[in-house]
């Protein structure tokens, strides 16, 4: 019941920081910091984790959220487009347009938890997401799955939009931890580093 609480409050805690929207990178990439350091891994307090990964990480989170944001919004409409307007080239370009999509929420997924763990500037880590999300495809398709089932529960029912990203993030930190743990350095066995919490 305590891990269930604070997986709640993680939840809580990224709906009010994504309530300006444009700070909905920031939000996620902290509430994601909070959840594994905090939640899953018992170490420091969860308001304290989440705000700080919050100051260190809004900028740059905030100008990708923008660019998510326009890109999102053009693909929306994009299919949109070709959804109504039905014809055999455009069934093909609906299927290309779905891939792209696929492509580009592969890559959010993995900025925001990366963005809390390394320090790279944004083209470097959209390189880096994008090459992640390719490597561990399978996880990655797992991830999609389980952000678009959340999408639907949220969808289905409005109520739930206080308990499912909180749930969701929880989740997602398994997948995510055995992926970036495969792109750090092995720490020297003894040392002060090979005790830290990620390294857990």
């Amino acid at each position: 019941m305590g891990m269930l609480c604070d997986i709640l409050y993680v939840g809580i805690l990224w709906i009010i920081g994504c309530i300006p929207v444009i700070t909905a990178g920031a939000s996620t990439t902290a509430a994601y910091y909070a959840m594994a350091k905090a939640v899953r891994h018992k170490t420091g307090y969860i308001h304290k984790e989440f705000w700080h990964s919050f100051k260190a990480n809004w900028k740059q989170a905030t100008v990708m959220t923008f660019l998510f944001i326009v890109i999102a919004f053009v693909a929306v409409m994009d299919i949109r487009y070709v959804w109504v307007n039905d014809s055999k080239l455009n069934s093909a370009l609906f299927m290309v347009l779905m891939l792209v999509s696929f492509l580009i929420l592969s890559v959010t997924a993995y900025f925001c938890p990366f963005l809390s763990r390394f320090d790279k500037k944004n083209l470097d880590m959209l390189k880096f997401a994008a090459y992640a999300s390719f490597k561990y495809l399978p996880l990655t398709i797992g991830i999609m799955v389980l952000f678009v089932l959340a999408c639907i529960g949220v969808y289905l029912m409005p109520w739930a939009v206080f308990v499912i990203p909180g749930v969701y993030l929880f989740l997602l930190t398994y997948p995510m931890e055995y992926v970036m743990l495969k792109f750090m350095p092995a720490p020297e066995e003894g040392s002060e580093e090979s005790e830290k919490w990620y390294y857990q």
